[in-house]
């Protein structure tokens, strides 16, 4: 029988931990770089000029949540899991459901109240984000749409992160927390596309489209402020190719219908990908954060190979 520390860690995919954390440092630090003038070309920022003492309970927090949601999505599903992932905690015995909807609920408790605080973010954003998870672990089995309210827990954490130290969301922040929920959307878009192999819903050059919008946007960027220093213009093309090259081998590989893993493999990609997102985005203020963001996304893939990421 696992241990309750596995067995809590499983439950909560851990495997998608990291993404959750280069989120909250991408959000907060950009956050703290950004100029209030619309369209001023951001000025390089150093790392050892923020005041890192908020971002330990804003990991913390945002972890607790991203957990809790995890677990309870298992409570929820219990009974679509018992026929269709028997191996999963609750229907294989490992664990009965009371357990884990306590555990769940009081992941949400305790990480909203360290949010709110111990990091000091906003109130508002941090009961949109728990609102959100709730919602979605609710409904995500009963409606197509449901995709959309996954992608708005990522720019809900976004913004919660944004707003840590109290500190008030620029509209930057605001852009990046929307592209970064629709390559969320993207992912369950294509994947549920691909999981019909062969029939279509219309929504495949939507997906293409959602997960290739933070390249897109990048592109955009860099061409409005085009006085960026070569150094960061030589970072953004890389980290841009790179994410780019993450994307087109997960739909290549999902596109692979003679192996039935290929589609949960290249969601996996796709969602350790998350960091390399956050790592783009870093790249236009603070260049030296996208060194944390690849090892975080290097940590994702290997706990992927002892924790499922969906």
């Amino acid at each position: 029988m696992p241990s309750i520390l596995h067995l809590a860690l499983t439950l909560s995919r851990a495997s998608n931990l990291p993404t959750v954390w280069t989120n909250c440092l991408a959000a907060w630090a950009i956050n703290q770089s950004v100029e209030k003038i619309v369209g001023q070309t951001p000025a390089w920022h150093h790392p050892t000029l923020f005041d890192w003492g908020v971002l330990g309970w804003l990991l913390l927090g945002a972890s607790l949540v991203y957990s809790g949601g995890c677990v309870l999505n298992d409570a929820f599903d219990q009974k679509f899991d018992k026929q269709y992932n028997p191996n999963r905690p609750i229907p294989s015995g490992q664990i009965n459901p009371s357990s884990v909807w306590v555990m769940g609920i009081l992941f949400l408790i305790i990480g909203g109240g360290v949010l709110v605080g111990l990091s000091a973010a906003s109130i508002l954003w941090t009961g949109l984000l728990i609102g959100a998870v709730c919602l979605y672990d609710w409904c995500h089995k009963k409606w197509i749409g449901s995709v959309w309210i996954m992608g708005s827990c990522r720019t809900f954490l976004w913004l919660v992160a944004g707003s840590a130290g109290s500190a008030e969301i620029m509209n930057t922040v605001i852009i990046c927390a929307l592209c970064v929920g629709g390559y969320v959307v993207g992912i369950s878009l294509f994947a549920r596309n691909e999981s019909k192999r062969g029939e279509t819903d219309g929504s495949s050059s939507l997906s293409i489209l959602l997960l290739f919008n933070p390249c897109l946007l990048t592109l955009g960027l860099i061409i409005m402020w085009n006085h960026l220093d070569p150094t960061r213009v030589f970072l953004l093309n890389i980290s841009g190719l790179f994410l780019g090259w993450i994307v087109f081998n997960a739909v290549l590989r999902m596109k692979n219908f003679t192996n039935k893993e290929s589609i949960g493999q290249g969601v996996s990609i796709l969602l350790a990908g998350i960091c390399s997102v956050d790592a783009l985005a870093v790249c236009f203020f603070v260049p030296a954060l996208i060194v944390p963001c690849y090892v975080v996304q290097f940590s994702a893939h290997i706990l992927q190979k002892k924790f499922a990421a969906t």
